[in-house]
């Protein structure tokens, strides 16, 4: 099959009138401390887990030390992207994913969905395949194409009608999606399920600036879009910190509306 086929989507006004359907509930889980053991983190590398620790004070400060969800990461793997590949950004970007994963996630594996103008096989980083991960799993430097978002959201509807737990969705993109209704439709219908949403753009981005802003009644707010520029160029703790921003206030509104119990 061409790289460039996509299958029919499913029609935005059917989406449109899920979203009205009951909220899904999930049990909301605080244990003791980060949900992977620092010790496995320290043998798999100094540096990951010095971006371990600082994920954790930042979940510390934010009073959410021992919160437990599922980690999933969105990956643009478009051709607008190549430079961010190229220049090891993306690999940047993945090892600072994989050491917030860890605070909060205990099974140790990050599913990894890129996407461009199809959806490609599921990668799953972990502390044993992280180094170098991008190189050798993710990037096609010669199948690279559009930016189709909505089949990884509705990999991520899938995930989220059988998940035990909320799931934390990191979507790294540099530009708005091309399949914009769709998108639009699955982001209100993720509205009503224990899905927690980051989107890390790396350039301005005002479609993602107007869905973090975005009011729906009666649907509660699960997205933050944060601009990085310079992944490498952030402190540990101050990527950490975007990566808790707003999702402590999520937490309490999914709990006011019977998302998380």
């Amino acid at each position: 099959m061409s790289i460039f086929t996509r299958n029919k989507p499913q029609s935005t006004a059917s989406l449109a009138a899920e979203v009205a359907a009951a909220p899904r509930s999930v049990i909301l889980t605080k244990g003791h401390g980060p949900a992977t053991d620092r010790s496995q983190v320290a043998a798999a590398g100094v540096d990951l887990a010095k971006k371990f620790d600082k994920a954790g004070i930042s979940l510390s400060k934010a009073g959410l030390d021992g919160i437990r969800a599922e980690a999933v990461s969105i990956l643009d793997h478009s051709f607008s992207m190549r430079g961010g590949y190229r220049s090891g950004m993306v690999q940047t970007l993945m090892d600072r994913a994989l050491a917030f994963a860890l605070q909060i996630d205990g099974d140790g594996k990050i599913p990894v969905l890129p996407f461009d103008s199809i959806l490609w096989p599921t990668v799953e980083v972990t502390l044993s395949n992280y180094t170098d991960i991008v190189n050798q799993q993710i990037y096609r430097p010669n199948h690279m194409g559009g930016t189709y978002l909505a089949p990884a959201l509705r990999a991520v509807l899938d995930m989220a009608q059988t998940a035990n737990s909320p799931l934390y969705v990191v979507i790294v993109t540099d530009d708005d999606p091309s399949d914009l209704a769709e998108v639009v439709a699955l982001l209100k219908k993720l509205k009503r399920y224990p899905v927690f949403i980051k989107v890390l753009t790396l350039v301005p981005a005002p479609f993602w600036d107007e869905m973090d802003d975005i009011n729906i009644p009666g649907l509660i707010d699960n997205l933050d879009a944060k601009r990085v520029v310079d992944p490498a160029g952030m402190s540990d703790l101050d990527f950490a910190d975007v990566m808790v921003d707003e999702w402590r206030t999520w937490i309490a509104a999914a709990t006011a509306a019977g998302i998380l119990r």
